[in-house]
């Protein structure tokens, strides 16, 4: 009896340990399924927006100041519009089966940049791009590789803004000396405490404080990598951390 008491509470303890993050994860998950809707909505009122600014920049009445703002109004609604189209994507979610295609992985990191743009600005972070011109096309999952992508920016951004003093974030494509294709991620963050860096790829590990990561995300990253026959690095540096991720190039599979 007493065995079996000692069971239940450590069945107990080891959900309640789990919890919060599954409690989050499932939070998230409700969120991804109403961001179609949402999309749409806001769609039709960019639309709505963008049609009058166009409109009224035909009128020979206004002043040219105004029409300066209308302007400014258009490129403003034409880029949510773009954002609007990425966040799409992402609410469509990562298929099951892997979905093979040509990928452009300095466009992929743009995309993921912009949608990261507004939370760069909130921690000072100062982003850098480095897209060689030797970077390979690939053949892989864009949708997979999109969520990686992210969620490295993601931990990159909030170990800048841990120190609340901002920072550089540095993502760098290329290849390496067998022709793979390469993804670089270098941080002026917080860096990795030494208690979790061999376990970074473990579900449930974070680094963030209580409530700000349900330590999914580079679970699921090395996941996706592993299927798309790449593999991924995390170093700890000087300044903070670096992400090394290599994956197969077009020309090697072909």
């Amino acid at each position: 009896m007493a065995k079996r008491e000692k069971s239940e509470n450590q069945t107990e303890q080891a959900w309640s340990s789990v919890l919060p993050q599954l409690l989050r994860a499932g939070q998230g998950e409700t969120i991804l399924n109403l961001l179609p809707s949402a999309i749409h909505e806001l769609n039709n009122a960019l639309n709505t927006v963008l049609g009058f600014a166009d409109l009224l920049q035909s009128e020979t009445s206004i002043s040219k100041t105004l029409k300066e703002d209308l302007k400014t109004i258009e490129r403003a609604g034409i880029r949510a519009r773009e954002l609007l189209g990425i966040l799409r994507i992402l609410a469509n979610g990562v298929s099951n089966q892997v979905q093979i295609m040509p990928v452009d992985l300095p466009e992929l990191c743009e995309q993921v940049c912009s949608l990261m743009a507004a939370a760069f600005r909130r921690n000072y972070v100062r982003l850098v791009t480095d897209y060689s011109a030797q970077t390979p096309v690939i053949l892989s999952d864009a949708s997979r590789l999109r969520f990686v992508l992210l969620a490295l920016l993601q931990n990159a951004n909030d170990a800048v803004g841990a120190s609340g003093e901002g920072g550089q974030i540095l993502i760098r494509t290329g290849q390496d000396e067998e022709g793979r294709a390469v993804v670089v991620i270098e941080d002026e963050g917080c860096g990795l405490p030494e208690e979790v860096s061999s376990k970074l790829f473990k579900p449930f590990v974070t680094t963030k404080p209580k409530g700000k990561g349900a330590g999914f995300g580079l679970f699921i990253a090395h996941q996706f990598v592993t299927e798309l026959q790449g593999k991924i690095e995390i170093q700890k540096t000087d300044r903070g951390t670096k992400v090394i991720l290599v994956l197969p190039s077009l020309q090697i599979q072909t």
